[in-house]
């Protein structure tokens, strides 16, 4: 936790406009967590920096993002408020993302994994490259890559199935 704070320090010392923070939480016990997550939106709160938080933990993300842009294999897939990523998110991926994501630790609930293995970065093919593990896939997922689309205000995605 001293170390992610004095990380931290460093990066500020030059009052940085925006800052880009990269699992700044990972291997913390969850009240170092919860320190170091208070720390950073106090900073940014008083400094108005902008800030970007790359974290592989949706549910720390949506507490203290308002925005989150979801990838899978380094392209974004959806773009959306927080809120509405949880309540009414579109791409497969995202819907799966948001579905493992326990809603309370007293109950027990199965979580679904995503059927097959992601893809191998150094082999790059046509298409969308989630679709060998999409359950809505179809022959257009695998020919080119879905553009993105806008579907309501500051909401985001690159799927071909958005209406299904």
């Amino acid at each position: 936790g001293m170390r992610q704070r004095v990380l931290i320090a460093i990066a500020l010392a030059l009052d940085p406009d925006l800052l880009v923070a990269d699992e700044p939480t990972t291997a913390l016990d969850l009240t170092v967590q919860g320190q170091i997550l208070w720390l950073l939106e106090d900073i940014q709160r008083r400094s108005g920096m902008a800030m970007i938080y790359i974290t592989h933990n949706l549910a720390v993300a949506a507490s203290i993002s308002d925005r989150i842009a979801v990838m899978y294999a380094g392209v974004i897939v959806e773009i959306a408020r927080a809120e509405e990523l949880f309540r009414a998110a579109l791409h497969p991926y995202s819907r799966a993302l948001v579905s493992s994501v326990p809603q309370s630790h007293w109950q027990k609930q199965r979580v679904e994994a995503i059927p097959g293995q992601p893809p191998d970065p150094l082999e790059q093919k046509p298409g969308c490259p989630f679709a060998p593990r999409c359950p809505r896939q179809t022959a257009v997922c695998w020919q080119s890559m879905p553009l993105p689309i806008v579907v309501r205000d500051h909401h985001m995605v690159r799927c071909f199935h958005v209406d299904g």
